[in-house]
């Protein structure tokens, strides 16, 4: 049997492709959580093998290479169509962690498709899609809540500069800006600012578009805790 073999690395809003998702958009473990579980069902009608990792942000690091303060099992499990399976995360050695803002890391999953049948003596391409969505380490006990984060968003211009400065303890994501003229926060407006989300580390100020230099306010799109965009004003 011949074949070619093609690892194919998405992020979660391409995921949809696959027969083997995940039931989340992101994962949260709290410090003071034994395990935390993730739900992954097999959409398909076939048996899939599927390997699953964490990683530190090296998306190009192969598992054996990794080195994180958790524990995934099982790495390997074949899911037949239409089942469902957890995957169990187990913190290690996380006194070596911040103990006042998120941590961030990455679960990666990656979904293999079995053997076409009546292709043993064929070649074919066979293609293997991963999925990697957000582990946040998250210590209990920080000040505000993670819904509040948002109102510890600011702009910091600089001259020609502008950064978004994040004062919380928390990551957060913006995925959607647009220069504010007033009205009702949810009504939908047309031109994104961002060419790609702005995903801010906690007591930090990350760059933004020179689209955003201007004087006015901008209301911004960021997710939440389930995947869901809220709005805020900057």
């Amino acid at each position: 049997m011949k074949y070619i073999f093609v690892l194919m690395g998405l992020l979660f809003s391409m995921a949809s492709q696959a027969s083997v998702i995940v039931n989340a958009t992101l994962v949260v473990y709290p410090s003071d959580a034994k395990f935390v579980n993730v739900q992954l069902v097999n959409r398909g009608t076939t048996t899939h093998l599927v390997q699953s990792w964490i990683d530190d942000g090296n998306v190009s690091d192969t598992p054996e290479k990794i080195k994180v303060p958790f524990v995934l099992t099982p790495p390997v499990v074949k899911m037949k169509g239409g089942e469902g399976q957890s995957v169990k995360i187990v913190g290690k050695n996380l006194d070596s962690l911040p103990n006042n803002r998120e941590s961030v890391f990455w679960l990666n999953i990656v979904d293999i498709p079995p053997q076409p049948e009546g292709k043993a003596n064929e070649n074919y391409l066979q293609v293997a899609i991963r999925t990697r969505i957000k582990l946040f380490y998250r210590p209990v006990g920080l000040s505000d809540s993670v819904n509040e984060a948002v109102k510890h968003l600011s702009l910091q211009r600089n001259g020609g500069a502008t950064c978004v400065k994040n004062d919380s303890p928390y990551y957060l994501t913006i995925v959607n800006a647009v220069t504010w003229h007033g009205g009702d926060l949810k009504k939908k407006v047309q031109g994104n600012l961002l060419d790609e989300a702005l995903f801010i580390a906690p007591y930090s100020c990350l760059a933004v578009p020179a689209s955003m230099n201007g004087s006015g306010q901008y209301r911004i799109s960021y997710l939440d805790d389930f995947g869901a965009q809220r709005f805020a004003l900057l």
